[in-house]
């Protein structure tokens, strides 16, 4: 996004450089793995949920285990990949909020100058001001329609994580009811495993 892209010399580039300073390295950071690996977290959880779907309709017999066991595997590794990349996005989105405050900050100075100018009659100082301010209102709009646009991605990655967590929790069920005692015994150490987690989270 433009405000990854590294800051010149000139009134507008100042004007990016008091945005872009309002950010904290660890927003700036998870915006850049965002923007890097969006798309590729993204196109992963559509194939995984296809694949899933595709053997969730095959699958009848216990031949099926370890394959079955591996693609449910692969999707929680998916899903956990997207889970993090979520959290990118709240980091990111916390940094576009400081710009905004930001860039309001900005604007209520320059507008406290530019009176201050009107009332001394400083004719220069006027054209500088506005010219400043109609910068500082520009870059507001562009912080808000990067903030929506970054929402609207989000979104849509959290709906694809939903539907393939969905098809795993089939695929889960599947394996316990359909490959025997292979899959009875999985799915009992894997409900363990999940049991001794939840209670590490309480007692930490």
């Amino acid at each position: 996004m433009w405000w990854l892209i590294p800051v010149g010399i000139g009134v507008v580039s100042f004007g990016l450089k008091l945005l872009s300073d309002a950010v904290s390295e660890d927003e700036y950071q998870a915006r850049s793995n965002w923007q890097a690996k969006r798309v590729e977290v993204e196109k992963s959880l559509g194939d995984h949920q296809a694949n899933i779907e595709t053997h969730l309709a095959r699958a009848q017999s216990s031949y099926d285990f370890h394959f079955l066991t591996d693609l449910h595997y692969s999707s929680m590794q998916v899903a956990n990949a997207a889970y993090k990349l979520l959290d990118d996005a709240k980091k990111s989105l916390s940094g576009i909020n400081k710009m905004l405050a930001s860039a309001k900050q900005q604007r209520e100075q320059l507008q406290q100058t530019l009176e201050t100018a009107r009332a001394n009659k400083d004719k220069a100082l006027i054209h500088d001001t506005i010219e400043q301010l109609k910068m500082v209102n520009e870059l507001r709009k562009s912080v808000f329609e990067d903030r929506d646009t970054l929402q609207q991605e989000r979104d849509r990655l959290f709906a694809e994580l939903q539907k393939l967590n969905n098809r795993t929790r089939e695929l889960k069920d599947l394996i316990k009811n359909r490959c025997g005692n292979k899959g009875n015994d999985w799915y009992c150490r894997l409900e363990a495993r999940k049991q001794q987690k939840r209670l590490a989270r309480g007692h930490s």
